[in-house]
């Protein structure tokens, strides 16, 4: 739209004049809505937010390829336990509680326990595993052939988180109550221990001579050096203390705030589950956005000489079961599908990207995690040499409006391959455009509202760190919600209000300008644009009539001439009337009448007042005074037609001008 140029002449100047200092935008600001917008991923926070196949993520220089998987599907909702027997590793399961063998990179199920959940595994030594039940509080034996035994019920106990078979004897580490009770498995019977003065004995481990707890409801280290010695060593902020590990002169723990350990008791089976014999397809999981209140995991640890210290904090929220190897400290995470290494000095790396998105045990090897084991669904991984179509994808990013695709700067090494693609769908679906690849490190994606990009790791030795995704969205035009004129009697000036909004956040000028109503052409108010939302008129010289004033916004302030928008709005007609009626009157038979006339506006009101007194109304001719030209009469009162009187007649129009006529009437 074309905008008038002509300024106003003197004399409009003058009768438009502003009322009070007016700012006008002098220059063009400098963040403009024009320049272009990126997405930067710099940071690990901003690389875990998208999908990591076959990757490592380091919290500080970004994503390098992952060693390799090789998955086997258990029939059952989660892992929540596992023990290695040689070369055989048994598994514990829910929600259906059953006991499963990993061998020869096989599972097979070899018995059902009571309860939901098989709360912990010991090897017996014999080709067996003993296993404790949560919700049942029992001990059962599984033999080498599947055969299920009952060993003891242990009295007042309910779940069973932690057994530890330590010179023949059993021990089991228990909730409700947090008891350590000592159990001869020969003889079938059982006594508490030790008692830790918590709710739950999570975790229990051999320690030389001694056996270490860790607990819940109340996060602290137990050692347990004899029947009834038990002394806390430690205690950590936070709600449970999940698993333990000893790595050379010191204990270190895995530390959550929030859960505690009866969630993994109440546990419900999910409508859809991946593997087993269920017929519902592996689906990705949705990215966890949101950290849930009091869902942190860190790596707390205690040396030896008493010493307490955190290692570090788990970018993937609830950390399960830890294991250690050379410098690092490996742990599974509970959501995400990510396994945390950090090292002793608080660096932390995300390992794989599981679909599964729980994982509930890592398995140690002499370099790092052999063996991952997972809850929703259950799953077995074998890590072993370089993952496959190593690839990060992005989340759904999302413009406002409809967007065009710039150049994606890559920060790297090795062999990288950058696609991307858009739609107008989240979840992306069959409608999206399909993958191409960069032309000229541009994407060559069509316009739309979603993108996403995938960086395929096309070298064992390719690494990313940084990604740039420039964009800059359509050009939308503004909106004007309201314009209003709201006169002012007392000072006889206008005050103009308006709003309006750009879509695509630019800063808005605005043009003002008026005409009188029935006229063409639109006169300005101002010779550049204007910047405020309000401005004030006194319009003293203009000629009386109607008029309409229009407020144009434009985003050309923060957008090339070629590419700006603007709307317009009128406002109501409003009313300019300087003049004040004319009234002429006479007195005849005892009567007064007279015409009260106006050019502008209708005359709304005349009143007489005799000799000073409070004024009376008249009556207008046709009993209504709602033209511009009114008669109007009243009979005077007796009194006043003897002697010498005053009349003072005032006429009033619609914009608050008031006519007067003085009238003598009398000797």
């Amino acid at each position: 739209m074309h905008y008038p140029t002509h300024r106003l002449s003197r004399r409009l100047a003058a009768c438009f004049a502003l009322v009070g200092a007016a700012t006008f935008a002098a220059a063009i600001p400098s963040a403009s809505a024009s320049l272009p917008r990126d997405w930067h991923f710099a940071s690990g926070k901003d690389f875990a937010t998208g999908d990591l196949d076959g990757l490592a993520l380091h919290e500080e220089s970004g994503l390098t390829v992952a060693p390799g998987l090789s998955r086997v599907n258990v029939d059952a909702e989660l892992i929540h336990c596992w023990a290695r027997d040689g070369r055989k590793v048994w598994l514990g399961t829910g929600l259906s509680a059953k006991v499963f063998v990993l061998e020869g990179g096989k599972v097979r199920e070899v018995g059902k326990l009571p309860g939901a959940l098989v709360g912990s595994l010991a090897p017996d030594g014999k080709g067996g595993v003993y296993a404790g039940t949560v919700g049942r509080g029992k001990i059962m034996h599984v033999n080498s052939r599947g055969v299920v035994t009952e060993v003891v019920k242990l009295d007042g106990v309910r779940h069973i988180w932690a057994l530890v078979l330590k010179g023949g004897t059993l021990y089991a580490g228990t909730g409700r109550g947090g008891g350590v009770f000592a159990v001869d498995p020969a003889a079938k019977t059982a006594k508490l221990y030790a008692e830790t003065g918590a709710e739950h004995v999570m975790t229990l481990i051999a320690d030389g001579d001694a056996l270490v707890a860790g607990t819940s409801d109340a996060a602290t280290l137990v050692r347990i050096t004899g029947e009834n010695q038990a002394v806390a060593i430690a205690g950590f902020p936070g709600a449970e203390v999940r698993s333990v590990v000893r790595h050379g002169k010191a204990l270190y723990a895995s530390v959550n705030g929030g859960k505690s350990a009866r969630s993994l008791a109440t546990l419900r089976p999910t409508r859809r589950r991946p593997g087993g014999l269920s017929k519902t397809p592996l689906r990705r999981k949705k990215r966890v956005r949101k950290r849930v209140s009091g869902g942190k995991g860190a790596v707390w640890v205690r040396h030896d000489d008493g010493r307490i210290g955190r290692v570090f904090v788990s970018p993937e929220g609830m950390l399960t079961q830890l294991g250690a190897a050379g410098q690092g400290i490996v742990a599974g995470a509970a959501r995400g599908g990510r396994v945390v290494i950090g090292d002793l000095q608080g660096g932390v790396v995300s390992l794989f990207d599981l679909d599964e998105t729980q994982v509930l045990g890592v398995e140690m090897g002499p370099k790092g995690p052999r063996t991952l084991f997972t809850g929703k669904g259950a799953a077995v991984y074998t890590v072993g040499g370089v993952a496959k179509n190593p690839t990060f994808t992005t989340e759904v990013l999302r413009e406002t409006g409809v967007s065009r695709w710039g150049r994606i700067a890559v920060g790297g090494a090795g062999k990288l391959i950058v696609e991307t693609r858009s739609g107008y769908s989240n979840p992306p679906s069959d409608t999206w455009s399909k993958w191409q690849p960069l032309a000229n490190e541009r994407s060559q994606s069509p316009a739309a509202t979603y993108l996403q990009v995938r960086v395929r790791f096309a070298s064992p030795d390719a690494r990313l760190w940084e990604l740039r995704v420039f964009r800059r969205p359509f050009n939308r035009r503004p909106d004007i919600t309201r314009v209003t004129i709201k006169p002012n009697p007392k000072t006889k000036t206008l005050r103009v209000n308006w709003s309006a909004r750009d879509p695509d956040g630019g800063k808005l000028g605005y043009v003002l300008t008026y005409r009188k109503r029935g006229s063409k052409q639109w006169i300005m108010l101002h010779d550049r644009f204007y910047t405020k939302t309000s401005m004030t008129l006194s319009p003293r010289d203009m000629p009386d009539g109607w008029y309409e004033l229009r407020v144009m916004a434009t985003d050309a302030l923060t957008n090339a001439p070629s590419e700006a928008l603007s709307s317009a709005k009128i406002s109501a007609p409003f009313l300019v009337d300087q003049g004040r009626p004319d009234v002429t009157a006479q007195v005849r038979d005892g009567v007064l009448t007279g015409v009260a006339a106006d050019r502008a506006s209708n005359v709304v009101r005349v009143v007489v007042s005799f000799d000073g007194e409070p004024p009376v109304l008249t009556r207008c001719g046709d009993g209504l005074c709602d033209a511009k030209q009114e008669a109007f009469e009243l009979k005077l009162p007796p009194d006043l037609l003897k002697g010498r009187h005053t009349l003072l007649i005032q006429a009033t129009d619609e914009a608050g001008n008031t006519g007067v006529q003085r009238l003598v009437i009398g000797g």
